[in-house]
């Protein structure tokens, strides 16, 4: 029934689906004479591109020379700098939202072209869901690559019809959660913690608002955001699975203007503008929930007695210090609450500021510096009772990274380093209220320096063939104080285990070091058709530590120690990419393999918190995931979307040489995020005169679990169940429909839209978990299906625009 069901979305789709054409009349241009060409060396071609009719830049258009690509974009300020040889040229400006405008160039020395796009007519043309580049699929050499921006964000539908970051990424092949109510993503079967997450390039560890329902970072003040899946560039590292790379939105440098909204799940505002015009702008987006209503509404006591509450602000102001040098200094700032009746509840903050410079140095070098403050802390409490308490825990880091490029005709290298400095906040248990009393406990955590430096060389060997090739040297270093157990040699690593301690007031404790190889190499078997292979090795020196199958907020961030090796992943894939139809369409099948070493689980009922040696706690071990992903994308049209395919597996095996050490007899088994097949559809079309349908479908395997095979009583009449082994049987298959309908220009000429949204049309109730629990009066354990959101949830949101330029 689902098999036909594709098919006929995917049969609409072609239907409906048209091309359209547009294009300018050439223009052409001559800088200098040609008797005084040169022999040897070339010419700077420069500019900035407009929107027509607005004095803001346009960012990402694409620069072709003589048919080809170049590789060069606009910046965010809409300049290009590209150098090519004297003589003539045929150029071209291209953006996928923009129609395209033709030159003849005849160079004899640097030229400067400015240009004004003028928008394609959408109420033909439809939403475009691809990235800045129209051939990037084809072009780009690293595989793996996953690009969105936020109108194409904007055009999913969303949860409570508030647009994600995360919920959108798990819409692309290869990228999954292990299910509803929980933060993060898998990529290509890696754990939620082997993902890199940084915002500008600053790291962020925690970024999830209400248990993992939407992400920290509101989509109105960010611009794009690209996912790295298995081969990261060298310049990032400190993570074994993959990086998201998210970008945030300079302030308007002309004039100012903002947005605010009100929806189902929360109210926002945006103001922007320049503080000296063109030279200082400004950035400032917040929101906050107003969900609790919802909870009001339900049947359920416990539920209309909860609380959620969550808030996120956003602050940047940009420097333009002269033409080619620019300042930004950026902070985000995010908080939640949740609490469940009066029987527990989670708080956790994060805070990111960071400095970052951006520079050119003459005509080929740029320079990229930065320096970042973050914190995180969680707390989780139980409000009620004799022991009313809550614990709490956190970590700080400071970081810092320069990087330098040279780009010639056919090559860029880049080179730099960066170093991070992690001190884990003291896990505290103290008095929730302050007529209770509790006995307060503290455990102090680890301090940790990662240091590394990077090389990378993008070099293009001709039209068809082109490779990166990077090298990171990866060094940590723990460092006191600190308190060390030891054990008894022979021995598992129990806690009757322990023979003794060592203490250090100061110092280095343990260090660890990798060289970390990356490679990738693109072959165009046609214009529009590309082999790609690549490989990459990682190294991980932090992980996050829970005993639940996924991430909660209150997860330990742990640094590796003496018996918390680092993890490091070697990560293989090989694809094929093709656009047809001048990039109206996009196909793509990529394979992956992925080795992991020193990979962490958790005991049977681990204790990790307040617990000062945590590796008694802990499985080590190794883990694989292999799979492929296909994708069939229409970028173009009345009607655009894509459909994703994955197939993926996930499995992890200890290597303890003791029976308290090992899990599944140290025999191979799926990891709590082991989902083989996982099937995404979505559909956008265009309404006349100024609305926009969009639907989507969403099919997965159950996750797996553990399982009661059978249970015993005992004299006395207790009931003891005997558990399966770990992840030895699934909870069933998830399936989801949701569309949404946005009216543009609904009250307002300025720029207003209206959004209705139905999450989980059909009222299916998905399954989160499966527990046991004893049935009536009788005494043996029955499962029970838990489901998070078995429900219908509509919703509505409306957001308006002022000043400024709008259409």
């Amino acid at each position: 029934m689902i098999s036909k069901v594709f098919r006929l979305l995917f049969l609409f789709s072609l239907l409906f689906g048209q091309r359209v054409y547009a294009q300018t009349d050439s223009l052409t241009y001559i800088f200098g004479k040609e008797a005084n060409i040169p022999k040897s060396g070339t010419f700077i071609l420069t500019g900035k591109i407009q929107v027509e009719g607005a004095k803001e830049g346009l960012q990402g258009v694409g620069v072709h020379v003589d048919g080809l690509y170049s590789g060069i974009t606009t910046d965010k300020f809409g300049t290009y700098f590209i150098s090519i040889t004297p003589g003539y040229h045929r150029v071209t400006f291209r953006h996928i939202s923009y129609i395209p405008i033709f030159t003849q160039v005849y160079l004899y020395e640097n030229g400067v072209i400015n240009l004004e796009m003028k928008e394609k007519n959408f109420e033909l043309e439809g939403v475009v869901v691809m990235s800045d580049e129209p051939d990037r699929n084809v072009r780009n050499p690293i595989s793996g690559v996953a690009k969105l921006t936020t109108r194409e964000l904007k055009a999913i539908p969303a949860f409570l019809g508030e647009a994600d970051i995360f919920k959108g990424l798990q819409l692309l092949p290869g990228v999954s959660s292990v299910g509803e109510g929980t933060s993060g993503i898998n990529v290509r079967g890696a754990k939620t913690d082997q993902n890199l997450l940084l915002m500008n390039e600053a790291l962020v560890l925690s970024s999830n608002h209400a248990l993992g329902f939407l992400s920290a970072f509101n989509t109105d003040v960010t611009e794009n955001f690209t996912l790295y899946k298995g081969n990261l560039p060298a310049n990032f590292g400190g993570r074994a699975g993959s990086a998201l790379n998210i970008l945030m939105r300079p302030g308007n440098r002309e004039s100012w203007r903002g947005s605010f909204g009100i929806g189902t799940s929360n109210g926002k505002i945006l103001v922007e503008g320049p503080l000296a015009k063109e030279k200082v702008s400004l950035i400032l987006g917040g929101r906050m929930s107003n969900v609790n209503w919802l909870l009001n509404q339900a049947r359920n006591q416990d539920i209309q007695n909860s609380k959620l509450n969550f808030y996120d602000g956003y602050g940047a102001i940009q420097w333009q210090l002269k033409p080619g040098h620019q300042l930004e200094l950026n902070t985000l700032m995010t908080g939640d609450e949740f609490r469940f009746a009066d029987q527990f509840g989670y708080d956790w903050q994060t805070r990111v500021s960071s400095l970052r410079y951006k520079g050119l140095i003459g005509e080929q070098i740029s320079v990229t510096g930065l320096i970042a403050d973050g914190d995180f802390t969680s707390t989780f409490f139980d409000p009620a009772g004799v022991d009313a308490a809550q614990l709490t825990n956190g970590i700080r880091y400071q970081q810092g990274k320069l990087s330098a490029t040279w780009a010639g005709e056919k090559f860029a290298l880049t080179a730099g380093a960066e170093a991070i400095r992690y001190a884990g906040r003291p896990e505290q248990r103290s008095t929730y209220l302050p007529e209770v009393q509790v006995v307060p406990e503290q455990v102090s955590k680890e301090l940790g320096v990662e240091v590394s430096g990077f090389l990378t060389l993008d070099y293009e060997l001709g039209e068809n063939t082109g490779f990166v090739a990077g090298l990171r040297r990866s060094m940590y270093s723990q460092q006191g104080p600190d308190t060390v157990y030891t054990y008894f040699a022979g021995q598992p690593i129990r806690e009757i285990s322990i023979s003794g301690q060592e203490v250090f007031p100061s110092g280095k404790i343990t260090s660890y070091s990798g060289w970390e190889p990356r490679f990738s190499l693109r072959h165009n078997l046609s214009e529009q058709l590309s082999l790609k292979l690549s490989y990459a090795r990682l190294y991980q020196y932090i992980q996050s530590i829970s005993n639940t199958f996924g991430p909660t907020p209150i997860d330990l961030w742990q640094l590796s120690t003496r018996y918390i090796q680092p993890q490091r992943s070697d990560n293989f894939s090989a694809g094929f990419f093709k656009n047809s139809k001048d990039n109206t369409w996009e196909f793509s099948l990529d394979a992956f393999f992925r080795r992991i070493e020193n990979q962490v689980e958790y005991r049977d009922f681990a204790q990790i918190f307040l617990n000062p040696h945590l590796e008694t706690e802990l499985v080590f071990g190794k883990g694989k995931a292999y799979g492929a992903e296909m994708l069939i994308k229409k970028n173009l049209g009345v009607v655009t979307g894509w459909l994703a395919y994955t197939y993926s597996r996930s499995l992890f095996q200890s290597q303890g040489l003791f029976p308290e050490e090992q899990i599944n007899r140290n025999e191979w088994y799926p990891s709590n995020y082991d989902k083989p097949h996982e099937v995404n559809f979505i559909l956008s079309r265009k309404m006349y005169p100024r609305g926009l349908f969009n639907f989507s479908v969403n099919y997965a395997t159950g996750r797996p679990v553990n399982a009661v095979n059978a249970s015993y009583v005992l004299n006395g009449g207790l009931v003891v169940p005997d558990y399966s082994d770990r992840n030895q049987y699934r909870i069933p298959d998830y399936f989801r429909l949701d569309l949404s309908y946005t009216v543009e220009k609904v009250f307002s000429k300025k720029g207003d839209s209206l959004n209705f949204s139905i999450y989980n049309l059909l009222g299916r109730k998905n399954a989160y978990s499966v527990f046991w629990q004893k049935d009536g009066d009788s005494k043996q354990l029955r499962p029970y299906r838990l489901a998070i959101l078995g429900a219908v949830f509509p919703s509505i949101t409306y957001s308006i625009s002022w000043g400024g330029d709008h259409d």
